[in-house]
């Protein structure tokens, strides 16, 4: 996608209350406000990563000011990347709520980043009236996520919260739902094996409402990438129709002997206070990472034959493109010639498309192939020609 893609810009409303959060927590204003806010953001990074508790996370969101760089760094992050999961779901697959009010549920929600996300693009795609439901461990997270929701959504949607566990579907509230988001909770579950892992998106089922979607969010590391995949192939064999990022129901074979592992890597516009907070933080805020699984029982339109999803980056070589892609279950090789083009054209040729994209052209599939042309090339899909759901 292109970062300047509007449909899916991280919304001003947002940042708005955030920025207000953070001048509340640090009782500064403007920059200064976000300048505050830099130990509490590298802190949640450390915790995030390096200094990782091997069991039990403590609710940070407990710390006004950790709750505040949350919203500032992180939240726009996994706002942005459940936006565009949702892209690809609604666009490429046509997806949409069947009901005229659809209820959402947010599982680990913390203060709303995947859910707040997924009720802004059903606002957007027409759904005037929404119910948003969030579960969380953390009352802090829940006590933000309402306000949060109240500041983005506006009065016509009706956000209710409860204290809960993402992995105890007891403390869920009935439902049923029109979708369901657990953004980012599996890799919190370290204790659920694969078998549980199954038992577990059948809870979720349990909850879906007729034509509904499961959305599961994960981080992009090569372990929590693979720990989802092996759960979307399973469920994908006959438990729910899988939508999302796949094209079809096959195992994915960089599940094997492959150096490639499923997750999205997409270019995006961080907000400018997310951008301000990371003068000293030096991070990469040039794209967003993850790797994602959508399924439904809906009746959705079967995909033309002959599509394939890219794996990896666009490489521009010699006289050529390189990318790999996987097509019917196999992974392919493939080489665009671009002779007879400027460097100039080349480069926005590569810029058209990249990795988590949807090519066609009129080969058979084979584990090597080069194109005769760079005209037989089809960019079938990107989340920027995404259709609202």
């Amino acid at each position: 996608m292109s970062p300047t893609d509007s449909s899916l810009a991280y919304p001003a409303e947002a940042e708005a209350f955030w920025v207000g959060q953070a001048e509340l927590a640090s009782e500064k204003i403007g920059d200064e406000a976000l300048e505050r806010m830099t130990p509490a953001v590298a802190h949640l990074s450390d915790l995030f990563t390096t200094e990782r508790p091997g069991k039990k996370f403590p609710d940070y969101f407990a710390d006004p000011r950790l709750l505040a760089g949350y919203g500032v760094f992180f939240l726009p992050q996994s706002f942005t990347r459940t936006s565009m999961a949702l892209a690809q779901t609604c666009g490429l697959r046509g997806w949409k709520p069947s009901s005229a009010v659809p209820a959402i549920l947010d599982l680990g929600s913390g203060p709303g980043s995947c859910g707040v996300a997924a009720a802004f693009r059903l606002r957007q795609a027409g759904f005037g009236k929404l119910s948003l439901h969030g579960v969380d461990k953390s009352p802090s997270a829940l006590a933000s996520m309402e306000s949060f929701a109240h500041a983005v959504l506006g009065d016509d949607v009706d956000t209710m919260t409860r204290i809960g566990d993402a992995s105890r579907p007891e403390t869920w509230p009935e439902g049923p739902f029109d979708l369901i988001v657990a953004g980012f909770v599996m890799n919190e579950m370290p204790q659920l094996d694969h078998d549980a892992l199954l038992r577990w998106f059948g809870e979720l089922k349990a909850k879906l409402a007729p034509g509904g979607l499961i959305l599961i969010l994960e981080p992009a590391l090569k372990i929590t990438a693979e720990r989802l995949q092996r759960l979307s192939d399973a469920v994908a064999l006959g438990e729910m129709t899988r939508i999302a990022p796949e094209l079809d129901a096959l195992p994915d074979p960089q599940l094997g002997p492959s150096e490639h592992w499923s997750h999205e890597t997409r270019a995006w516009e961080a907000p400018a206070s997310t951008e301000f907070v990371n003068r000293h933080l030096h991070r990469d805020l040039r794209e967003v990472r993850f790797s994602f699984a959508a399924f439904s029982d809906a009746s959705l339109a079967p995909l033309p034959a002959g599509l394939s999803r890219l794996i990896s980056d666009v490489q521009i070589i010699k006289g050529l493109l390189r990318f790999i892609t996987i097509r019917d279950g196999c992974i392919e090789s493939v080489e665009v010639p671009t002779r007879g083009l400027s460097k100039h054209e080349v480069k926005k040729l590569a810029a058209t498309f990249g990795r988590g994209d949807i090519v066609r052209h009129p080969h058979p599939a084979a584990a090597k192939l080069r194109l005769a042309n760079h005209e037989e090339l089809e960019v079938f899909w990107t989340p920027e020609a995404s259709r609202a759901p």
